[in-house]
Formats: structure tokens, sequence, C-alpha cells
């Protein structure tokens, strides 16, 4: 009769895992928190690029810009959510919303995304720092949003 064996194959991922050394998770959590900090500076110049490009798209008010305003919010909010930009993470996903629900065929209402994109100034001039400054602007952001879903 045959006799089955087991045999256990260990790949070189369990290898590695049953070293010694290596680093904690604490570590390794404080050097990509450190590393991603290393690229603040950059992406805070971005967002204020990426808001004075949505400031000109205001200016002009064509028809051409309305896709555009969504296209430029949406990369803000996705830059803005790699780091604690509080209120204007909220500002921009405000604008997202505000410009998806704008889409044909409910009419476009340029006023409403100058006053998103002034707050978005603001709040970006001012260090993206949460406090009751930036508690108003965001209420009125809403009440702005509220208005047109009502008015839609």
């Amino acid at each position: 009769m045959t006799q089955v064996r087991t045999t256990k194959i260990k790949s070189s991922l369990a290898k590695q895992l049953e070293r010694p050394g290596g680093r904690t998770i604490a570590d390794a959590q404080r050097l990509a928190e450190a590393g991603l900090q290393s690229h603040k500076a950059d992406i805070m110049a971005d967002l204020g690029r990426l808001i004075g490009q949505l400031e000109d798209l205001c200016v002009a008010a064509a028809p051409e810009g309305r896709e555009r305003v969504y296209v430029l919010a949406a990369a803000l909010v996705d830059l803005a959510g790699f780091f604690d930009t509080g209120p204007l993470y909220s500002a921009g996903y405000s604008l997202c919303d505000l410009s998806d629900r704008m889409r044909a065929p409910a009419p476009w209402n340029w006023p409403a995304v100058e006053v998103h994109v002034k707050a978005l100034r603001l709040i970006h001039t001012g260090g993206c720092k949460a406090g009751a400054e930036s508690d108003i602007l965001l209420a009125g952001l809403r009440s702005v949003l509220g208005a047109f879903t009502a008015a839609a």
C-alpha cells in the first residue's frame, strides 16, 4: 500500500518573513509619512495652479470651459486627498458635486462656480487650516449647492 506524504513548500516570501530583522510597522509608517511629507510643498503649489486655472475659466465664462471645471476640480480633490487639507478637500468635492449636477440638461451657473473657486483660493491661501472661518465658507458652499439643487 502507498503512504501519503504531505510536503510543505516554502515560498521565497515565507523564507524572507522568517529571517530576523526588518522594520517594525511603526517605523515603516513613520518613513512612509516622511517620504510623503517631502512632496507636500510641490503638491500645494500644484493645488494653487489648479485653482488658478479654475479662476481663469470663471473669468472667461465660456461654454467650452464647463467640462473643464469638473476635470480640474476632480484633479484638485485627488491631490488634496494625499494630505490633511481638510476644508480644501471639502470645498473641492463640493465644486465637483456642483459641476456634475450642472451638466446638461441643467442650466450652468458660473457665479455658483466662482463662489466655490474663491472659497478654494481663500482656504489655500490660509494654509488649508480648519477653523471657524473655513467652517463658515463650507457652510456657504453647502447653501450654494443646496440652492442650485432646489432650483434644478
